[in-house]
């Protein structure tokens, strides 16, 4: 099977809205977070709860760079999507897109997530089945034309 993004969808709610009635930007970082969720979840076959509270493994972001393209407006319905770019020893980064109705994109994110052990709050390998399942999601980026 081909390698191929994590995919979504999430409705627009007044709840993320501003007195404009667009996303307030920070509400774009909760629903990141949430589709990371989803993805342990649905994508890897793990929940956050039972990764964080059985095993003791922690998934800090450590760094995220954001571009907002467009804005999103209440009951609009935006398509998440998840690549993993890399995996590490004891991180990975993933691009994370939403995109409108007609696929034009509103917001690209750069994430690096680490693994911790919830114990010492130190970095630790990422777990060998995570690193497994999230290979159907890996879609290095190309290299740069020079």
């Amino acid at each position: 099977m081909q390698p191929a993004p994590f995919e979504s969808t999430t409705a627009i709610r007044f709840g993320h809205c501003d007195p404009a009635g667009i996303v307030f930007y920070p509400r774009y970082f909760e629903m990141i977070n949430a589709l990371v969720e989803d993805w342990f979840e649905q994508g890897l076959g793990i929940s956050f709860h039972e990764l964080h509270t059985v095993r003791g493994v922690g998934t800090p972001t450590a760094t995220i760079n954001t571009d907002f393209r467009r804005p999103s407006r209440w009951n609009d319905t935006i398509r998440q999507r998840l690549t993993v770019r890399q995996i590490g020893s004891a991180s990975f980064d993933a691009e994370v897109t939403l995109s409108g109705a007609e696929d034009d994109l509103r917001v690209r994110a750069r994430l690096t997530i680490v693994t911790v052990d919830l114990a010492t709050i130190r970095p630790r390998s990422l777990p060998e089945d995570l690193r497994a399942a999230m290979q159907r999601f890996l879609i290095p980026e190309p290299a740069p034309l020079s």
